[in-house]
């Protein structure tokens, strides 16, 4: 038997209880009070947007299927692109001298399986969760390994402010009076950016000091975090990273605006269309809910009414949309997590790659 293969046994061992911690989790009271907020969120802005959703209904009717089966393709597709990122991330990581990445498919399916749980529970506790899996695929050291994810994400989110200001000062220029939503937005935007650079420029100063507060049991997997996540910020790695994150982006705006031309929504200026992409994305990274639930469907509303857009076809717009990047995650899967579950108990462990 070879060496990867005695790695992964415990891994493997340890999946029932890690399923049985799942579905814990999604009997979580937290869990359970973050589908509250989002309710909340929703009945209140329908309330003060006075949206009628019999009209919006009606309207939802009226969208082209061909060129949402379009938009919807755009957004798994941009999946593969996600895939060839955390990919490139992970070969710059010490992940152990034993360990040999999965296939590029598997690694989407993990990716897109960490998608599925934060669409369930709030604090993008899918992020772990996609480190944990590929820790039991592969038996990949857990601080490198989250420190890659985490890396990740906040690349993601620096990129997408610098796109959202950028966007946002365009299109808050051309109106005529600028929406206090909108520009609450960008400020968001640009405090979340300030604070990610802020907290890496900590990590990196004082990641000793901390290590040291630490149990001895935990000093080694945080020093492996912080190695990871700061190994996304090297030089080496940055083109190809941002290109990759420049096309994920690219991507978001591509569906959003396939979205608006099946109701027949022209007129609109790209920098509206990306500004609407970019911010829902921001407001999905709210840990107070799944996925942002409530808080991009009203932000989506508030910024095409904004430009002209009327608010019954708005919140048409957002319906949709949502339904493409956010509900149908949940079938998807749980069609794949099922499916790895029952694939799992066929292999209970994995010989060396």
């Amino acid at each position: 038997m070879s060496t990867t293969s005695l790695h992964l046994r415990p891994a493997r061992a340890a999946l029932p209880a890690t399923e049985l911690a799942l579905g814990r989790r999604l009997r979580d009271g937290k869990t359970l009070a973050g589908f509250a907020v989002s309710a909340a969120i929703v009945v209140l802005f329908l309330l003060t947007a006075h949206l009628n959703l019999a009209t919006i209904w009606a309207t939802v009717q009226t969208a082209d299927v061909r060129t949402l089966a379009l938009a919807l393709g755009i957004y798994l597709g941009a999946f593969v692109l996600r895939g060839l990122r955390w990919r490139l991330l992970l070969r710059q990581a010490d992940l152990g001298p034993d360990v040999r990445l999965p296939a590029l498919g598997r690694l989407i399916e993990i990716i897109y399986l960490s998608w599925f749980i934060n669409c369930l529970v709030p604090a993008k506790l899918g992020d772990g969760y996609r480190a944990h899996l590929l820790r039991q695929e592969t038996g990949a050291d857990l601080g490198h390994t989250l420190g890659t994810v985490v890396g990740e994400r906040l690349a993601d989110i620096l990129a997408l402010v610098v796109l959202l200001g950028a966007s946002g000062l365009l299109i808050l220029s051309s109106l005529a009076g600028a929406s206090r939503d909108l520009t609450l937005i960008v400020l968001l935007g640009a405090g979340l950016g300030a604070a990610i650079v802020g907290g890496v420029v900590a990590l990196r100063l004082l990641a000793g000091r901390l290590t040291g507060w630490l149990p001895a049991r935990w000093r080694a997997v945080f020093a492996h975090f912080v190695a990871g996540t700061l190994r996304t910020f090297r030089r080496d790695v940055q083109l190809p990273l941002y290109g990759l994150t420049a096309l994920i982006w690219a991507a978001e705006a591509l569906r959003i605006g396939l979205v608006l031309w099946s109701f027949h929504i022209t007129g609109l200026a790209p920098g509206v269309i990306l500004f609407t992409a970019l911010a829902g994305s921001l407001l999905s990274t709210i840990p107070f809910t799944p996925a942002g639930l409530g808080a991009v469907e009203g932000a989506s509303v508030a910024i095409l009414t904004a430009f002209g857009v009327a608010t019954s076809l708005a919140g048409a717009v957002a319906v949709v949309d949502r339904v493409i990047n956010y509900w149908s995650n949940l079938p998807i899967g749980a069609l794949l997590y099922l499916l790895r579950r029952r694939r799992d108990r066929r292999d209970p462990v994995l010989s060396a790659h």
